[in-house]
């Protein structure tokens, strides 16, 4: 076997190596894209069920401030002077467009 033939068949074999690796970088490139998808909705699902729980949390103060419990009346204070702020804001809103 001369030098040129030896030359091409190790050529050959590091070209096969190297598809082979690039098969794997893309099954891996693929499995990681999977892997993404399902963090981000995992992530979407944690935001939503976040929020959820803050409106939760949001509606048990009011509750309890209700309830009367000290701890909480100021913010149910603070609740109702800004609905009553809303309110005028809405009712200055709605006398300039009559007027």
């Amino acid at each position: 076997m001369n030098q040129s033939e030896s030359n091409f068949i190790k050529l050959e074999q590091k070209l096969h190596q190297l598809l082979e690796a690039y098969k794997a970088i893309k099954e891996e490139k693929s499995s990681l894209k999977e892997e993404i998808e399902a963090l981000k909705q995992s992530l979407k699902e944690s935001r939503i069920e976040t929020a959820r729980l803050k409106d939760d949390n949001d509606r048990l103060k009011v509750a309890n401030a209700m309830l009367g419990e000290n701890e909480h009346r100021r913010l149910m204070k603070l609740r109702v002077n800004r609905l009553i702020k809303e309110l005028d804001v809405c009712m200055a809103q709605i006398k300039n467009t009559k007027g």
